[in-house]
């Protein structure tokens, strides 16, 4: 009982640090007392599947000293990799963290993530894609192929949850954002080996319903179905033999005027090798928490303010301990 609470109270300690960091980094910057060094961007592509497949690739100012992490951040539908990388902010955070970054690019701005069948997604095989793109720079950088990670947001989110399935071997752990598992996967989708997860979604999300159903709206159409959030969660935690109740944190309010209150879940393996993170987003919309209100709230409903979505991203990734070599 002792450690069960000692544990709540060191997630919610670490929540609380992590909602007011930003506060305090960006008051630095500001005066001039810190100055953030950039790292470097560099675009590559390649052939798969007879398709000229690209990709950017940010490193941290500290690379080529020892192997460092990879993220990789996808997309959502209709965007792009360069797009995305401005999004998410986590350039700035790698850049600090030491890590590397990678923003591939999906054929006609897509990613083909099992929720449906429709012609110029599903012919396309980008788990592949990935699986060559892991590859390559496993070959021309000093990667930690130990530590792959995925995150993404609504159709990055989906196709971050597909590559937890179909290349769990290779993913440490993965965070979608405003994503379930498709309706299509559900009877099928068992990640062997299991993956660490962190799922950041909001209630009130207007095209990704919280609790499962049609994805998408009037303007873009049916994007296929999605089952709900605590069964995604459920089926993760089945994986991966998770069988021991969360611990639960609210993370602090720290922004009012957003219309968002958020709380996590946290479950953790008997062993404390594997985690699944529910980020539930009360009244939250259609974006990462953080980010920018890319569209009207109309449209996309709320974003979440109270705390740096990629930053949590981040912690979570680098708090998963490495796979033994059994596994």
């Amino acid at each position: 009982m002792q450690r069960a609470r000692a544990s709540a109270h060191l997630i919610y300690l670490d929540l609380f640090i992590m909602s007011y960091r930003n506060l305090f980094v960006s008051a630095f910057l500001a005066f001039g007392l810190v100055r953030p060094v950039s790292g470097q961007n560099i675009s590559g592509h390649f052939t798969v599947d007879g398709l000229d497949r690209n990709y950017i690739i940010h490193l941290p100012p500290t690379y080529g000293h020892f192997e460092l992490p990879v993220v990789f951040v996808l997309h959502g539908g209709g965007g792009n990799a360069a797009q995305v990388q401005r999004y998410m902010g986590m350039d700035q955070i790698a850049d600090y963290e030491n890590f590397i970054t990678v923003y591939p690019q999906g054929i006609n701005k897509q990613w083909n993530d099992g929720r449906e069948f429709r012609e110029g997604i599903s012919s396309h095989d980008d788990v592949h894609f990935i699986s060559d793109l892991m590859d390559t720079l496993a070959l021309r950088y000093k990667c930690d192929t130990g530590r792959f990670f995925a995150t993404g947001i609504s159709n990055g989110g989906f196709f971050s949850i597909y590559l937890s399935w179909k290349l769990s071997n290779r993913l440490l752990a993965v965070a979608p954002v405003c994503a379930n598992i498709p309706a299509l996967l559900r009877a099928t989708f068992h990640p062997a080996p299991p993956v660490s997860v962190l799922l950041i979604n909001g209630t009130a999300d207007p095209l990704v319903p919280y609790n499962g159903g049609t994805v998408g709206n009037r303007l873009i159409g049916d994007r296929g179905r999605c089952i709900a959030t605590d069964s995604t969660v459920a089926i993760y935690l089945q994986a991966a033999g998770i069988t021991a109740p969360a611990t639960v944190a609210v993370i602090p309010d720290t922004n009012k005027k957003d219309g968002c209150t958020a709380k996590s879940f946290t479950y953790s393996s008997a062993d404390q090798q594997l985690k699944v993170q529910l980020v539930r987003i009360e009244n939250g919309g259609h974006a990462l928490p953080g980010a920018s209100q890319y569209l009207p709230r109309m449209v996309i409903g709320n974003v979440c303010n109270d705390f740096n979505g990629a930053e949590m991203i981040w912690n979570f990734f680098k708090s998963c301990p490495r796979r033994s070599t059994a596994d």
